[in-house]
């Protein structure tokens, strides 16, 4: 493992795949919070007291819930205030609420998982040790087999204490680290969730199958655990293992098969492996005393990460393929994704680390500022295609021997083309080539003279002058303080995730819960928008919902590790269904009267008659959550009644305005011929024209299509006109309601029997045609029109009598 290593820049799909969707593990997305300053922001405005790293990770996860997964439990809370002030104080009240719960959920997680970690530290280097000392050859046969015997007996001690004392989470979590079970499980499910499917599932499908697994990848990778070692190590419950001692020593038996295959075959790399165990153990140390004393959250990373990178440069002194072994023990994963990791950081060849420190990356750096040497300088010259030398080089070649041979016998006696030698040479005829060169090659003399400068400067001085290898790793020291900056940020978020395992379940299961809520609603939308299903399609569907949530009920009783808390577990559920406070929806089922019982006594749910896992819960919660969906279908209904009547308000009011506009013209029409008639003026100025009957026509056939029935339109038109005649001349016998009905009707009839061939109905009056209608009001008009001129005359000749 000595030889030397290069880091191929194509890396298996698979691969990564598996390092890249880290980042969107619910781990990582926690840890994302604390990188992002707005973010920071509002997780420090949530901790009333002295801020602890226990109530900074319980404030991101409610950062997480509200504003990432858009978890509410608004119903405990007053709605009605509508200030910007209230607004913000509702977001504050909802958000305590949310760490209140998790704190609950919480318990002492964290320091279980501490444990956890530091338990599994002893174990491996209790076989590292074993390995390093039966490599050396300083064991006997017997004392190698008493160590081993050693080993197991307190594997098996372990197991007995975890089983025993300890929440049966902690225990899947143990031995699916410490056999790798969890990787391979979690890798399982990406690439599943990875593969192709179906855009729409049928509904029962929909109950059945689980989806999002990717997306709640720590609860389902436990769930799936819980169900392979049931199967692999032959028990039925957690329970059971308390009484079996066969399950206890199958588990043994892989695990010391595991451990002891796992590690490096060197010696050094097996006594790296250690000293990077021990590193981790001391940094989760540090990480774990942050749980107890007040935090200033930036120093507190600035100190870690300072740990880690002396750590980390006193490792690179060393040699590289320990440095590998040392990153892989410190992120606990396998020799390609160490290098992986390292190629993603910008180190593409572990040996261009040997002797490299600030100091020499000091140098590099000043010199290249000294000699005007540019990183893109570099870069084209590490690169072949676009290094500007080899084009030139290129160019030349491509051209015939004869025409370059009169430029070689000017320079001595070479017989071969050395185009460093006469490429400053600026006699007159060698113009002639400097043309062609550019020509080919796009680039001008001047610039590739410059280019071969830095060239032979940074030869002298970097690979001569600072004994460096090649162009990429000046590159690597040009960028070095970052590179390590990266790797070691990489190493601390990547150990203080491990304490974050359980906190990850937590959140995912409000996600979990809240996507079941969505199913249901789809599985009783079916129901209730198909009324010819037969009843036992209802029934069914409700049973599948059932079978659901009790899945559920599991999941909650194994991660909040509460056997005996019904009210718990399923006020859990019932707070995600009904988006309530976990508080208001325990309460909720322990005071309120059980669907269980409904239609036969008002009992409540008692917890002392009934698992936390029960059938009977969870058709109560079911039918819960359909009593809510109904009242707010009739909640909705109600609004959508009370929306409707407020747009045909609306659209009665447009109506009238409309009305009333359409009434405007021919109202001044008449007041002001009449009123004129009145002051003595001629009345044949004020006698009906064409271009008032077009005007009236367009606002009659406008007040026709007001709505409502279109015969009653134009009666009422007409009668409008009819009557403001009358308001102003009372004397003058005018038609009246009944003589206008009559007169529109034989229009209405003439006009729409030319198409119709036949006197038309009531629908088919109120479905006439566009030019139909027009024709109308212009036939409405020009009675109008009629009627105010013989009124006009009327009026003029009474007056002339007086």
């Amino acid at each position: 493992m000595d030889k030397k290593i290069m880091i191929s820049g194509v890396k298996r799909k698979s691969t990564a795949t598996e390092s890249a969707s880290r980042f969107f593990q619910t781990v990582d997305l926690i840890i994302s919070h604390l990188k992002r300053e707005a973010d920071k922001e509002k997780i420090f405005e949530l901790i009333r007291k002295k801020p602890t790293l226990r109530s900074l990770l319980v404030a991101t996860a409610a950062i997480h819930l509200y504003h990432y997964m858009g978890i509410k439990v608004e119903e405990s809370l007053d709605t009605n205030k509508l200030t910007v002030d209230s607004t913000k104080q509702l977001e504050m009240e909802e958000k305590h609420i949310l760490m209140e719960e998790v704190e609950i959920f919480l318990k002492n997680s964290f320091e279980l998982e501490r444990a956890l970690f530091d338990e599994i530290i002893n174990l491996e280097n209790m076989f590292l040790s074993l390995l390093i000392e039966d490599r050396l050859g300083s064991l006997q046969k017997s004392q190698r087999e008493k160590r081993i015997e050693e080993i197991e007996n307190k594997i098996e001690l372990e197991l007995l204490n975890i089983i025993s004392k300890l929440p049966s989470y902690y225990f899947y979590d143990f031995i699916g680290d410490i056999i790798g079970l969890n990787e391979i499980v979690k890798n399982e499910i990406l690439e599943e969730s990875a593969a192709f499917k179906g855009v729409s599932l049928p509904i029962e499908e929909q109950l059945k199958k689980e989806e999002k697994e990717d997306k709640f990848i720590e609860v389902f990778t436990l769930n799936r655990i819980i169900e392979r070692m049931q199967n692999q190590f032959e028990f039925k419950s957690y329970k059971e293992l308390q009484i079996q001692t066969m399950p206890i020593r199958m588990i043994k038996k892989r695990i010391m098969e595991y451990e002891l295959n796992k590690f490096p075959i060197s010696i050094s790399g097996l006594k790296t492996f250690i000293e990077g165990n021990n590193l981790k153990k001391e940094t989760i140390k540090s990480i774990e005393n942050a749980f107890k004393e007040d935090l200033k959250y930036d120093e507190f990373e600035k100190r870690i990460l300072s740990e880690l990178k002396i750590a980390l440069i006193n490792q690179l002194k060393k040699n590289p393929n320990d440095f590998i072994y040392f990153l892989q023990s410190l992120n606990e994963s396998s020799f390609e994704d160490a290098i992986f990791l390292l190629n993603k950081r910008g180190i593409k060849d572990t040996l261009h680390l040997i002797n490299v420190d600030y100091e020499l990356s000091e140098n590099v750096q000043k010199s290249m500022i000294r000699y005007n040497i540019k990183k893109q300088d570099l870069i084209l010259l590490n690169d072949n295609q676009k290094n500007l030398i080899n084009v030139a080089k290129k160019a030349l070649c491509s051209m015939k021997f004869p025409y370059l041979e009169k430029f070689i016998t000017k320079v001595a006696d070479n017989v071969e083309f050395d185009l460093f030698k006469i490429l400053y040479r600026n006699e007159t005829e060698y113009n002639e080539l400097w043309d062609i060169l550019e020509d080919k090659t796009g680039i001008n003399i001047n610039d590739l003279r410059e280019f071969v400068r830095k060239k032979q400067t940074v030869d002298r001085i970097f690979f001569q002058g600072l004994n460096l290898s090649n162009y990429s790793q000046i590159l690597l020291l040009l960028n070095y303080d970052e590179i390590i900056s990266n790797i070691v940020t990489d190493l601390f978020y990547n150990l203080l995730s491990k304490i974050l395992r359980q906190l990850s379940r937590i959140i995912e299961l409000y996600g979990i819960i809240s996507n079941d809520k969505a199913i249901y609603a789809r599985a009783l939308m079916a129901v209730t928008e198909n009324k010819g299903f037969e009843d036992w399609v209802q029934i069914k569907l409700e049973e599948l919902s059932i079978e659901r949530t009790m899945k559920r009920q599991k999941e909650l009783v194994v991660v909040f590790n509460a056997v005996n808390q019904v009210f718990l577990i399923n006020g859990f559920i019932l707070s995600r269904l009904k988006i309530q406070s976990l508080k208001e929806s325990m309460s909720e089922l322990k005071n309120q009267e059980s669907f269980v019982y409904k239609g036969i006594s008002p009992l409540k749910l008692k917890a002392d008659l009934v698992s936390p896992v029960s059938y009977c819960i969870a058709y109560d919660l079911i039918k819960r959550f359909e009593e809510l969906a109904e009242f707010e279908k009739v909640r909705i209904e109600s609004v959508n009644v009370e929306k409707k009547r407020k747009e045909d308000d609306k659209k009665k009011e447009i109506i009238r305005l409309r009305q009333e506009s359409t009434f405007n013209w021919i109202e001044r029409r008449i007041t002001s011929s009449l009123m004129g008639v009145t002051r003595g003026m001629n009345p044949r100025q004020f006698y009906w024209s064409e271009k008032d009957n077009k005007t009236l026509t367009e606002q009659i056939q406008l007040h026709s299509g007001l709505g409502g029935d279109i015969f009653s339109r134009f009666c009422e038109f007409y009668l409008f006109a009819v009557e403001k005649i009358k308001f102003l001349v009372p004397d003058m016998k005018l038609p009246n309601k009944e003589r206008i009905e009559h007169e529109i009707t034989i229009i209405i009839n003439n006009i729409l029997s030319e198409r119709l061939n036949r006197t038309p109905n009531p629908e088919e009056i109120n479905k006439m045609l566009e030019g139909e209608r027009y024709k109308i009001s212009s036939t409405i008009a020009a009675k109008i029109g009629n009627i105010l001129d013989k009124t006009l005359y009327f009026k003029f000749k009474k007056k002339s009598k007086k």
